[in-house]
């Protein structure tokens, strides 16, 4: 491979990762806009809208699921859903946000964001220049994530404080992880799509850092908000 193609490869790589990202930080901004929004100047709206869906937080929660499910199977085939459902999932995960925050705190929700971006940030720098293989650190943390899920469903009907509070330092340390490997996926996915430029694949990506940051936002709350 001469200089020329390995210019033109670093270039359309970075293109890809900055087209993730953009539409990583659309993401986050419609939440942060809905979330400010929802719990404050329409807080009767969304309580509402939360408790006529089908089976309340929890309905919304299955639905999200649904349509991460539904995301992945046409990220290449069809961009323009895969980019409009990366839209609703972050505007209903804004309206979820809004009644989260308001229950743990205003003070406690600032200083989880902080630290998020933080560890967020110094974790995907690492997963996008680390030369080491990262796919055994993403199959374990996709294992203990599955198990991390039983756990809090069995623990809905058990309300255990402390199983909870366990659970939320685990989701940490999987989310770090996650946060990690997706971002060294991206360079995977370019190169396996051959270095098409493809929106769907990019929303796709986006919604897995998403998901990544949300999480690890999530259960950084719970912690904070229990000291």
């Amino acid at each position: 491979m001469n200089n020329h193609q390995v210019i033109e490869e670093t270039t359309g790589l970075n293109k890809f990762y900055a087209k993730v990202y953009s539409i990583f930080g659309m993401g986050l901004g419609i939440s942060a806009l809905a979330a400010f929004l929802g719990g404050s100047i329409f807080l009767e709206q969304t309580l509402a809208f939360i408790q006529n869906f089908p089976l309340g937080l929890t309905g919304i929660w299955i639905a999200e699921i649904i349509l991460v499910i539904v995301l992945s199977a046409k990220a290449q085939k069809n961009p323009s859903l895969t980019l409009a459902g990366f839209i609703v999932y972050a505007l209903l995960n804004g309206i979820v946000l809004s009644v989260t925050i308001l229950a743990y705190g205003v003070g406690n929700a600032g200083k989880a964001f902080v630290v998020a971006t933080i560890t967020f940030l110094v974790m995907a720098l690492y997963g996008a220049f680390t030369k080491r293989d990262l796919s055994g650190i993403g199959r374990a943390g996709i294992g203990l994530l599955f198990g991390v899920i039983i756990a809090t469903i069995v623990n809905m009907f058990l309300q255990s404080s402390g199983v909870d509070y366990f659970l939320s330092y685990v989701t940490v340390l999987i989310f770090v992880g996650l946060t990690a490997y997706d971002n060294q996926r991206i360079r995977q996915v370019y190169f396996a799509s051959q270095g098409q430029d493809n929106l769907g694949l990019a929303a796709f990506m986006a919604l897995q850092l998403y998901l990544d940051f949300i999480n690890l936002f999530l259960s950084l709350l719970r912690i904070f908000s229990r000291d």
